[in-house]
């Protein structure tokens, strides 16, 4: 009787680790208390979604978002998928390069995405042996001052992987 039990109950237990695995960004967050609020899992694919205090996963000011996929492809690759994501949901979106390397490249986009509203991100893609990492800065347009802008494009730039 207690190993049906132990078995129904020990993946359970589990979850709460999982959602804990170390990031493989080495991220200076700000000093505020951010909150785990997603962790999406799909095929490949893993990305954590990070919120402000007081916010959550479906109504948020600010965001982060860390993904990681593991296949090997450069950000070239990468890109045209992720602005086909966004031509089906943020229209109209502007994307504007700022930094691109063979292996690492930042931009930043503004749309108005129909779930979430105008919101203006920082994305930041770098492949490595492992697959392609993202880590992304989000937050609706009219919350952002440019002091902040600045500082958050710091914090992307300055991010490495461990």
């Amino acid at each position: 009787m207690m190993k049906p039990i132990l078995a129904a109950v020990l993946p359970l237990l589990t979850l709460p680790v999982l959602a804990q695995t170390p990031e493989r960004w080495d991220i200076p967050f700000d000093a505020r208390d951010w909150k785990l609020v997603a962790e999406n899992r799909e095929g490949r694919l893993t990305e954590r979604v990070y919120v402000a205090p007081g916010e959550s996963e479906y109504f948020w000011n600010e965001k982060i978002v860390v993904g990681h996929q593991r296949l090997a492809y450069s950000p070239d690759d990468y890109l045209p998928t992720f602005l086909e994501f966004l031509n089906e949901h943020c229209r109209p979106y502007k994307v504007k390069p700022l930094h691109q390397e063979q292996q690492d490249v930042l931009l930043q986009w503004e749309g108005d995405c129909r779930i979430t509203g105008h919101q203006f991100e920082y994305r930041r893609v770098v492949v490595a042996k492992d697959g392609v990492h993202v880590l992304a800065y989000a937050a609706k347009t009219n919350r952002l001052s440019e002091p902040k802008r600045e500082a958050w494009l710091a914090i992307l730039r300055d991010a490495k992987l461990k």
